[in-house]
């Protein structure tokens, strides 16, 4: 397989540079097309204080589309990049904005989760990993 167009799965984590600048890399050695996906996980909103859900949605949103914009400033200087900003559940979008961009890999980086985190917390680069139809190229991160 030509892998001609990766996917690169960022989140707001220190490590979401790290995990840039890695896809980044693969992209140059493959000569490929580059797409970053950042999610605004607006699913599941609980909020107090005089903030209503949408209100809170909006912020998420604006905070994802920021994180990504430094990324995007520091990691893809002059490099032409597809950029997604979506919402909703992580690992859902990620393998939605994948087959409609009909990319051949995708890179996020993971958490090494054990015990009760990895139980109630759930690993979103394990759900990718398990439902992509696509190869998944991991990159560990530190928490």
């Amino acid at each position: 397989m030509i892998y001609k167009r990766i996917l690169i799965a960022i989140d707001e984590e220190p490590s979401a540079e790290n995990v840039a600048k890695q896809g980044l890399q693969l992209g140059k050695q493959l000569k490929a097309e580059i797409a970053v996906v950042s999610v605004a996980n607006t699913t599941d909103l609980l909020t107090e204080g005089g903030i209503t859900p949408d209100e809170m949605a909006d912020i998420i949103k604006t905070d994802t589309r920021e994180s990504q914009k430094k990324i995007l400033n520091s990691v893809f200087r002059n490099d032409e990049v597809t950029q997604y900003v979506e919402e909703g559940k992580p690992q859902e979008v990620i393998l939605k904005v994948a087959g409609e961009w009909k990319a051949d890999i995708l890179v996020m980086g993971t958490r090494s989760r054990s015990g009760l985190s990895q139980v109630l917390i759930g690993s979103i680069s394990e759900k990718v990993f398990k439902n992509s139809e696509i190869p998944v190229f991991l990159v560990p991160t530190k928490e």
